[in-house]
Formats: C-alpha cells, sequence, structure tokens
C-alpha cells in the first residue's frame, strides 16, 4: 500500500517547483564572459521556438537569472564570471528542457565559461509534452465539471519512499469541462495514473451526496409505489418497513483512480511516448461508506478551547504539492471536537495547542492514530504533552575570520515515512554568543539544518547532536536536547574529474554518482551520496564535499533520486573508483564509462 508523510505548514522536498524568475546576490563586479544561444523543438523538423522562459543558473555563486527567446529562438546572457552554469527552458505544453540532460525532462549537464570567454552555440531543446484525455463521470453516469484532475508518477520521498506523486504540468486543461473533459498536457515520457480528487468539503459541512441506507430504501418504495398505481394491486410489505434509519450508513465521493478505484496501490499506470496522446482514459467516481469520528482532548495547561485538531489522511497518495488534503477544527470548550463524512481509510489526528491565549506557554500537542471504516464511529482521546525543544551553538572552523554568526539560519527538518506527522518549526535565529534554541518541537526524525545566506566560502561542516551528525543520519527525537553543536568550515573538500571511455576519449552528458562506501550512511538526500552530469568535455564537479571514504561511478539512464536507492549503490560499487577525501582536500579522479543499469 503506498502511504504519504505531511508536515504541517512545510512544503514537501519530493520535486520541487521551479523558483520564479529573479537575480540572487552575487560578489561585487560584473564579469566579462557571454553565453547565447537558440531553443529549439525536439523533433525532425527542429523548427526555433520562441517565448521560451530560459534560466541561468551558477554552480558556483548566487547566481539565477532569466530571458525569453525571440521569434528565431535565440537568447543571450551577459556579464557573467568564470564558472559553470546550467541552463534550462520551460514553455506551455512542451516538456521541460536542460541542456545537455540525456533524456527528455532530466537533469542537464552544466557548461564551464572562462573568465571573459563568449560561447555563442548552445542549443536547447525542448519536445513537445504528451497528453491524456478523457472523462469524468459521476456514479450514475453523468459528467462531472469542475474537477481538477491530477497525474502522478512514481518518486522518489525524503524519508526514501517510492510513492506517487503529483507532476508539475501546466495546470491549464486539468479542471474538467461541463462535459466531464480533462486535458492534461505537457507531460514528459513515462509511466502515469490519472486521479479525480472529488472528495468532501475540508470543513465540517454539507457532502457533496450523504444517502442512508434508509433513505435510499424509502426512494425504491416510492418507485414501486408509482408503478402499483399502473399495476394490479399485489399484498406488500408498506412503505419503509423494517427500515431502522439508526442502522443507516452514510455515503459520499472519494479521490478515485483511474480505472475506477479508490485504491492507490490498484491505480492503472498509462504508459506515455514523448508528444503522444493518449485518449479514452474515462472513468466514473465511486460512492463509498463515510465516517464520523468523535474525539476529547485533555489538557492540563492549556485552554482546550485554543486547540486545532487536524485530520490527516495516511494511507493514499499525496493528490497535491501544497499539503492541503488535512482537515482541521477547533475543539470546543469542552474539549470536544467531531470529523463527519469522513471516507475510509487510515487516518493521523493530531492535536496542537495554541499560545494566543496562554501567552509564554510551550506549545503542546498529543497524536492518535485511527481507522475509519464507514460501519462504526470512533471514539478518539489526545492528552497534550508539551513539545520538545533542541538548542546548542554554532561553530566556526576555518583559517580566515568567521562571519557573523547571528546570520545563521538553523533549522529542523523532518524526514518522516509512513504515517509519521511533525509540525512545522520555523528556522531559530542565533544570538551574538552563537547559541540558538529551536521551540516547538514534535517526536519525529529529524535532521539538523542550517545555511548562511550570502557566503559561499563557508560550508555547513557539521550538527552534533549526542555524539552523532545528524547531517549525514536522521536523529530520532523523542526527548528535549541541549548542546548541540552546529559547525561551519571554510575549508570545504571538492572532488572534480572526467568520464573516459575505453578508447580514453571524453564522455559528455554521462551521470556520475558520488557515494560514501560507508553503508551505514546510505540514507535518502544524503549530503554523501550525490550525482551530477558531466560537461560537453566529459569533466564533473562535485563541491562542498566532506571528507571521509568514497567510491563514484558512471551510470547511465537512471531515475531522479535513484542513486539513494541501496539496490543501485550496491551495483555500482563493483565499477567505481575509490578513494579517501581528507578536510579540504580537492581531489581529481578519473571515471570509466560508460556504464548501464
Amino acid at each position: 500500500m503506498i502511504r504519504f508523510a505531511l508536515s504541517l505548514g512545510l512544503a514537501s522536498a519530493l520535486a520541487l517547483a521551479q523558483a520564479p524568475a529573479r537575480d540572487l546576490p552575487t560578489r561585487p563586479g560584473a564579469g566579462t564572459g557571454s553565453l547565447s544561444g537558440v531553443v529549439l523543438i525536439d523533433d525532425a523538423e527542429g523548427r526555433p521556438l520562441r517565448r521560451v522562459r530560459v534560466f541561468l543558473e551558477s554552480l558556483d555563486e548566487e547566481l539565477a537569472r532569466t530571458t525569453i527567446s525571440d521569434d528565431a529562438g535565440r537568447f543571450a546572457f551577459n556579464g557573467l564570471r568564470a564558472a559553470r552554469y546550467t541552463i534550462g527552458g520551460v514553455k506551455e505544453g512542451y516538456v521541460r528542457g536542460n541542456y545537455g540532460a540525456i533524456r527528455t525532462g532530466g537533469p542537464g549537464a552544466s557548461v564551464a565559461l572562462g573568465d571573459g570567454q563568449t560561447l555563442t552555440d548552445i542549443v536547447l531543446t525542448l519536445p513537445r509534452g504528451a497528453t491524456i484525455t478523457g472523462v469524468l463521470l459521476d456514479a450514475e453516469g453523468r459528467p462531472i465539471p469542475g474537477v481538477s484532475m491530477r497525474a502522478l508518477r512514481y518518486s522518489y520521498t525524503p524519508g526514501g519512499e517510492r510513492r506517487l506523486m503529483p507532476v508539475s504540468v501546466t495546470m491549464a486543461g486539468h479542471v474538467t469541462d461541463d462535459r466531464g473533459i480533462y486535458r492534461i498536457y505537457g507531460l514528459a515520457p513515462g509511466e502515469y495514473a490519472i486521479a479525480a480528487p472529488v472528495s468532501l468539503p475540508q470543513s465540517a459541512g454539507t457532502p457533496i451526496v450523504a444517502l442512508s441506507e434508509a433513505e435510499v430504501r424509502r426512494a425504491l418504495d416510492e418507485v414501486r409505489q408509482a408503478q402499483r398505481q399502473q399495476a394490479p394491486p399485489v399484498a406488500e410489505e408498506p412503505a419503509g418497513a423494517n427500515v431502522d434509519a439508526s442502522e443507516s450508513t452514510a455515503v459520499g465521493y472519494a479521490p478515485v483512480f483511474y480505472p475506477g478505484t479508490t485504491l492507490a496501490s490498484q491505480a492503472a499506470l498509462i504508459p506515455l511516448a514523448k508528444g503522444e496522446e493518449r485518449s479514452g482514459i474515462d472513468f466514473q467516481i465511486q460512492y463509498v461508506p463515510m465516517t464520523t469520528i468523535h474525539g476529547s482532548v485533555f489538557s492540563p495547561q492549556t485552554p482546550v478551547d485554543s486547540v486545532r485538531i487536524f485530520l490527516i489522511a495516511t494511507a493514499d497518495v499525496t493528490l497535491s504539492r501544497d499539503n492541503n488534503e488535512a482537515r482541521s477544527t477547533l475543539a470546543t470548550g469542552k474539549g470536544e471536537f467531531t470529523f463527519s463524512n469522513v471516507a475510509p481509510g487510515a487516518y493521523t489526528i493530531v492535536a496542537k495547542g495554541s499560545r494566543l491565549l496562554s501567552p509564554g506557554a510551550p506549545v503542546s500537542w498529543a497524536t492518535v492514530e485511527v481507522l475509519a471504516d464507514g460501519q462504526s464511529e470512533p471514539q478518539v482521546m489526545l492528552s497534550l504533552q508539551s513539545s520538545l525543544t533542541v538548542s546548542g551553538r554554532i561553530s566556526f572552523a576555518g583559517r580566515t575570520p568567521p562571519p557573523d554568526a547571528t546570520d545563521v539560519r538553523v533549522t529542523l527538518v523532518p524526514m518522516l515515512t509512513g504515517g509519521q506527522v511533525s509540525l512545522a518549526t520555523a528556522p531559530a535565529r542565533v544570538d551574538a554568543s552563537g547559541r540558538f534554541t529551536i521551540t516547538g518541537v514534535t517526536a519525529a526524525r529529524y535532521r539538523l539544518q542550517a545555511n548562511l545566506p550570502g557566503r559561499g566560502d563557508w560550508m555547513l561542516s557539521s550538527a552534533a547532536i549526542g555524539g552523532r551528525d545528524a547531517l549525514d543520519m536522521p536523529i530520532d527525537l523523542k526527548q528535549s536536547v541541549d548542546g548541540a553543536v552546529v559547525t561551519f568550515t571554510d575549508e570545504p573538500g571538492e572532488i572534480s574529474g572526467i568520464v573516459r571511455d575505453g578508447t580514453g576519449k571524453p564522455i559528455a552528458r554521462q551521470t556520475v554518482v558520488l557515494f560514501t562506501t560507508d553503508r551505514t550512511l546510505w540514507a535518502p538526500y544524503s549530503r554523501r551520496l550525490r550525482a551530477t552530469v558531466t560537461a560537453a568535455d566529459g569533466r564533473f564537479v562535485f563541491r562542498m564535499v566532506p571528507p571521509g571514504e568514497y567510491g563514484a561511478s558512471s551510470a547511465a539512464e537512471i531515475d531522479e533520486g535513484e542513486w539513494f536507492d541501496p539496490r543501485l549503490l550496491e551495483r555500482l560499487t563493483q565499477t567505481a573508483t575509490p578513494f579517501t577525501l581528507a578536510q579540504g582536500e580537492k581531489k581529481s579522479v578519473v571515471i570509466r564509462g560508460p556504464v548501464s543499469y
């Protein structure tokens, strides 16, 4: 069964949306280099593509720029420093293209620009996106307008789970029209599930449909009564006989996956080739038995009517990227709450105490798991407990004068799996003495992260909690922690090199995977597990690498995030180039390729 994790108020870390066009801070002074090229349609004709938003980002400093291709598909970026750059482009109806990408929609290769150098031969190709279209019908076979459909495909979550995630494509056409027709376009080649997230309102108001068994039988009796008026009388039970309304079961709509199942694990995967249009993906929504959940909250410190209750589905796929699938309500003055019209499935109920009525009081919380089966009305009780705190200090280890510690922001990043839930915490500020405290933390697994905006010369080196580095492996927090030490260094390690084939020729657009040989550190989104694509000259660079024992190997056609998969890493160890990286060392390696997995 596919499961998902939700961090309230915290956006998912799995497929990141494109950042808005912007220019980020750079070092003083303008560069003298330039990059220019043309955007083409990725087809047999290769025609220029106008009005494409072209993005340029530096891998060596905080720089991002945007421009628009002209009628001839041309674009240019001037005033650039000597650095490595990545280039990509987006246009409605097309799949995002990244310069040097091995496959459609895949990561691109970097372009190395020298001081004062001018490169004019950049060719960026964007393929037409594939399309899925069909009709959505209600349980009676009538078209349903106004439903925002979802296309989903398998990818990796920050917690390491491989599950269905919504893809980021143009929203126009997703919504069904008055005929129930939808059209999802701009899709990259691959396999997709289609979902209709038709559900009851997030509030406890009137459901879309709520029919009891008694109401259904009464309606049937009315039909029989009308039929009897045109037929000879026969002995029959009185209308509504033996119907006990108290035993009725409310029904309603729930999200449904093509070809017509409410279980994400049973969703059909639709294969799409480049630019293909797949029609006839029609299906109906279903009535499912609904549940009412009752509960009570107890708290010795927090007024119960200031407690907000969240109901979070934990057994279904995420159908939106903004984590808006949680319902919430406030407890009454007696600490009672109710969630009605709950579709079948597993849920986590989280109670969070508010500080509004108790200024200065610590945030309190409680959580419980509950199963909605449409047959019973669960009764749950939650006893609030005080939230946790994580405190410590900032340390700078380097050869140059340290920056101002108050510029550092320290954050706990939840690493959740299954039905785990974490209430979001705001980044902690650091005082002049280097001390910080993160409050309002709920028990879960976290990585302790910190960033120093505008200081790319300092790297986060370690985040020690109880003798363990929370940058390498998540920490399972069950109690408050004091004594955490977050260390920055101005001597970051660097690994560079080149990928060559059997004849010694450099290989462009080859994926290079860097991984620690310590298998205990093979964890999702580990800083010791990375991947990049070689440039046109076959070269690659990994910056800000912590010291340790590593292997590096080339791999063709691996999926985004697959380099966190231990099964792939085990295979890569057989062909990897091993080496040791010391603190602040810059090492160059040669890798043989290509290797397919």
